[in-house]
């Protein structure tokens, strides 16, 4: 196991080393698998011969205070049906210079601090951070499933100084991951923004048969009073 990336055959560590003529200092990691080695196309799976190589390099989780870098030689494979196409490594997701152990950990922090702060935190860049946490939120967004929703509740929050908001919807449901929708501004068109949302997910505007609201009732004006989504608590 290298700094708990749990290698499953045919990957294995092959190589170690500590560069200490940086500042902080760095540890490298050489991961391969053996030659001869077939590996599944990308698209459909099928066991293929590697058609080239290229070498790539992942920053990994820190080793006490040295940054770790993974080294692999990740091969293309070439399948007649979809082509020449790079494989998916274990450790990382395609097109990231993170592993996935380093994305983690930067999305944990994520949740208990500012982005800035985050970033500093994992000695990256703050839009390098970004890009971790577009991707994550992105992912857990396409996996959403809002079909059996009924409870909604939201609440607007000042973003920064300025009067500049944001409006956050929650599932009354849920007790873990209870926020769905977050979005810019407020009134009317959050409203209409997260009933496009819901659509988008299964989810259907006459389900919600309780709504509670943390500001003015004014800001429902653009429910239909009647509807059973305008049944609730406005406080």
């Amino acid at each position: 196991m290298a700094l708990g990336l749990g290698l499953q055959p045919p990957w294995e560590l092959t190589s170690q080393r500590l560069d200490p003529s940086v500042s902080h200092h760095e540890l490298h990691l050489t991961i391969s698998a053996a030659r001869g080695t077939r590996f599944p196309c990308p698209e459909c799976g099928e066991s293929c011969p590697a058609h080239d190589y290229k070498e790539l390099v992942w920053r990994h989780l820190n080793f006490f205070r040295h940054h770790g870098y993974l080294h692999a030689r990740v091969p293309r494979v070439k399948f007649p049906a979809h082509g020449v196409k790079r494989i998916n490594v274990p450790w990382a997701r395609p097109g990231s210079d993170f592993t996935l152990l380093f994305e983690q950990a930067a999305m944990l922090l994520v949740r208990e601090m500012p982005v800035l702060a985050a970033a500093r935190f994992m000695e990256i860049t703050d839009t390098r951070q970004w890009r971790i946490v577009h991707h994550s939120v992105g992912r857990s967004i396409e996996r959403l499933d809002l079909s059996e929703l009924t409870q909604i509740a939201l609440d607007e929050t000042a973003s920064r100084r300025g009067h500049r908001y944001v409006t956050v919807f929650l599932d009354m449901a849920r007790t873990e991951g209870p926020v769905i929708f977050v979005i810019p501004g407020r009134g009317k068109d959050a409203l209409t923004a997260f009933s496009q949302f819901l659509q988008a997910r299964d989810g259907r505007s006459e389900q919600i048969a309780k709504v509670v609201c943390g500001m003015p009732p004014a800001f429902l004006s653009g429910i239909d009073k009647e509807s059973p989504q305008a049944e609730g608590t406005v406080d």
